[in-house]
């Protein structure tokens, strides 16, 4: 198992990381490349993350750029699962 997240130094993808590291899983950051895509970098870090073809993907509240992993996903056929109150 390898946990695939967005390096994000706070929040769910945190905690993802914490746990991961406390139960000695393989975690991989997808961290958002701000000076080479700008205003996209987070959208092109879903595309590449993606690009892995994961089992599956778990969205936790956010923003937009949450929802554009979820609906990228699920045209991959990738199972998504929603912890924000979303159908």
């Amino acid at each position: 198992m390898a946990l695939l997240h967005g390096g994000a130094p706070t929040g769910a993808e945190r905690i993802a990381a914490c746990w991961a590291e406390s139960r000695q899983v393989t975690h991989i950051a997808f961290k958002p490349d701000w000076t080479r895509h700008a205003k996209a970098a987070p959208f092109k870090r879903n595309d590449l993350l993606l690009e892995t073809l994961p089992l599956g993907v778990l969205v936790f509240p956010g923003s937009g750029i949450q929802a554009n992993l979820a609906d990228k996903a699920r045209k991959l056929g990738i199972p998504v699962w929603r912890f924000d109150g979303g159908a």
